[in-house]
């Protein structure tokens, strides 16, 4: 029988939006219960459930109703409709500076942070010096809270709800605050309570962040969820919904085509797709030295990634490139045309030509994946096609070699000295 730590069934939420402060009074005052308020649905029918010990993201624009969700998670908000059951302590970073008084101490902070959470004074006074120590605040540990700035509220706040020994954490936007070596530092400690167990409700913009911690993931649009799965397939389609927004507000005329006529080309468009059309990947090959087919890569060989395109209107793509992502989705190498100052041919309607990437793959034992894309604008996030996963490859262990816990090797001299 699966332990689930979360379960949220059926979760819609409804606001009333008022003109002005004068519109709610009317509507409480009114006898004929006339309504002077519009409802406004922040989430509809959300489902899902999360097993101890798992990390879900959730991703989507701004307005789409994740830090609504994430309230009634923790319990600050009551769904209109619906049920949420969570099993274990929860501990929340929802908005900096949340449950904190902003005249007390760093210190009496803590106090009265690990008070609420139902820790023992006996255990706050144990856990005091290591949150003191995360935060790494200094002096301000004992200065008011209001004389703080947002990095110091985030160190503080972070600090505190990792150390309350959490079943459940649950995190909106909190990483993305603070400077590039504490966002390390949460991050570690994230795979650390991950590896004890904790289960991890993760809201980020960020899709590296959402494809390395996480291992599921939802998509929401106005309240909805659109897209549900694997966190890395998750991640991929925001990326692909996204450009696909770019594309529609800025839809690129090919150079050959005048203004008044229409382009005659199919946009892509599917869950590993999208683009406008006008010129398609129709195959990404991995090759060898030979062009032989690869799908088992040894370690260090010379391979050429060929990505082959195919015209449907007269145009010149300024831009074909490729990434090479690990099994988790994050990208490891990557390059394109722009990068390496090559400049494309024009293509005529229905021509073809390949993209000849050739490389020696450092890359060490595991299962990774080739995306590929070609564009109007090295500049702009606005492609003719953009292919996620559109070839998958293994890498053997390397023959007469240990290796590292990393996942790739660099040739790398070392040079040792004695000195006194």
């Amino acid at each position: 029988m699966k332990d689930y730590s979360i379960q949220v069934k059926n979760i819609s939420k409804r606001f009333r939006i008022y003109k002005s402060p004068k519109d709610r009074l009317k509507e409480a005052l009114s006898l004929a219960k006339r309504q002077y308020h519009k409802d406004f649905w922040a989430l509809q029918n959300i489902s899902f459930s999360l097993e101890k010990g798992t990390t879900m993201g959730i991703l989507g624009v701004n307005g789409s109703g994740k830090s609504t969700l994430l309230k009634i998670v923790c319990g600050y908000l009551v769904p209109t409709s619906g049920s949420v059951k969570t099993n274990g302590r929860i501990s929340s970073i929802l908005e900096l500076g949340t449950g904190f008084n902003r005249d007390f101490s760093g210190r009496e902070n803590v106090l009265l942070y690990g008070g609420l959470m139902g820790l023992s004074k006996k255990e706050i006074k144990e856990k005091l010096p290591l949150v003191e120590a995360f935060a790494d605040i200094g002096d301000f540990f004992e200065r008011p809270m209001r004389l703080y700035s947002s990095g110091m509220y985030a160190r503080l706040a972070f600090a505190c709800t990792i150390h309350v020994d959490p079943d459940i954490l649950i995190i909106d936007e909190a990483l993305a605050v603070g400077d590039i070596a504490f966002q390390h530092k949460c991050m570690d400690r994230i795979n650390k309570l991950q590896k004890q167990g904790v289960t991890v409700l993760l809201v980020s913009h960020s899709i590296a962040a959402i494809k390395s911690l996480c291992q599921e993931g939802i998509l929401l649009e106005k309240g909805r969820v659109i897209k549900e799965g694997s966190a890395e397939d998750v991640a991929n389609y925001y990326h692909g919904l996204i450009a696909e927004r770019e594309q529609g507000k800025t839809r690129p005329l090919t150079q050959k085509q005048k203004p008044a006529k229409p382009v005659e080309s199919t946009p892509v468009k599917d869950a590993s797709r999208v683009g406008t059309g006008e010129v398609r990947i129709n195959e990404v090959l991995l090759l060898d030295s030979e062009g032989n087919h690869l799908k088992a890569v040894d370690f260090d060989q010379d391979v050429c990634i060929s990505v082959h395109l195919e015209a449907r209107v007269n145009c010149r793509p300024a831009v074909v490139g490729c990434i090479i992502r690990d099994r988790f989705g994050i990208d490891l190498l990557g390059t394109n045309t722009a990068v390496e100052d090559l400049d494309l041919p024009e293509m005529d309607e229905g021509e073809k030509c390949s993209v000849d990437f050739r490389m020696r793959l450092p890359l060490l034992t595991g299962t990774y994946s080739i995306t590929a894309a070609v564009g109007h604008d090295p500049g702009q996030p606005i492609f003719y096609d953009w292919w996620d996963v559109a070839y998958t490859f293994e890498m053997v262990p390397p023959l007469n070699r240990k290796i590292v816990n990393c996942k790739l090797h660099l040739p790398i001299k070392i040079d040792i000295y004695k000195f006194q």
